[in-house]
């Protein structure tokens, strides 16, 4: 029986060019894993997809934001660990047996792994540094954790909304590997954000004569001098101080 169920999100029809590789980085995981995909009511093309990838669930739903739709996942789930992605990102293969080691060796409640930043054709083209708070497909969290601690799923900004509302609550740990692809899109829920409009200027840079290799060579040398195991706050947080495990 698997540990971990991951829950792939895909609620708009701007991540079905994508869904295929995303659920093959499941199927390619060196640990099993069960796998639940979290799609619109009305979407139709969901079993054309799967028609390749044979039994995954799926679990339909009203619109929403990705909150309600990553709690639908976290309710049908079963296993001890549940891990969130997006129906457009990529895990590497190591990814969720390293979260579970880390989960099994010690009491954490949430483990989370560094990501790299790819274009949207799927070309890597910059280290992230996830310092403050990881992606979200990066996350492995306890499902009795987030049945206690559910997403908001009523704010657009969830993944946020539920650090902060739990960071002295989950024990969260950092595991300073870049183990997922996180595609920077032009078009998704999140283009409007800061954070997300600079990732689509360094993306558009990259396409440029060797900047691409320049921008991969700082990032590196950025993120190994940040490796460590715990996430700083930011200051207006109002948080004191990392949660460590």
């Amino acid at each position: 029986m698997p540990d971990v169920t991951a829950i792939v999100t895909c609620m708009s029809d701007a991540e079905r060019p994508f869904l295929t590789e995303t659920l093959q980085s499941v199927r390619n995981q060196t640990v099993l894993c069960e796998t639940i995909v979290v799609v619109l009511e009305s979407n139709a093309w969901i079993d054309e997809v799967l028609k390749a990838l044979p039994g995954l669930r799926v679990v339909r739903r009203p619109p929403g934001w990705a909150g309600a739709a990553r709690n639908s996942g976290v309710e049908a789930a079963t296993t001890e660990f549940i891990a969130f992605l997006d129906g457009d990102d990529v895990w590497l293969p190591t990814k969720t047996e390293k979260q579970v080691a880390l989960m099994k060796s010690g009491y954490r409640d949430f483990v989370a792994v560094d990501h790299m930043l790819t274009r949207e054709e799927g070309e890597v083209y910059a280290y992230g540094l996830a310092l403050h708070i990881p992606m979200t497909s990066a996350w492995m969290v306890r499902r009795d954790t987030m049945i206690s601690h559910p997403f908001d799923p009523d704010v657009r900004t969830e993944d946020v909304d539920w650090w902060l509302s739990t960071w002295n609550l989950v024990r969260k740990h950092r595991l300073p590997e870049p183990l997922i692809k996180y595609r920077v899109r032009r078009l998704s829920l999140s283009t409007g954000n800061p954070s997300k409009r600079r990732k689509l200027a360094f993306a558009r840079l990259s396409t440029l004569p060797m900047t691409r290799w320049l921008l991969l060579a700082a990032t590196c040398m950025l993120h190994r001098l940040s490796r460590r195991t715990y996430y700083a706050p930011l200051k207006g947080w109002g948080v004191n101080s990392p949660r460590m495990a």
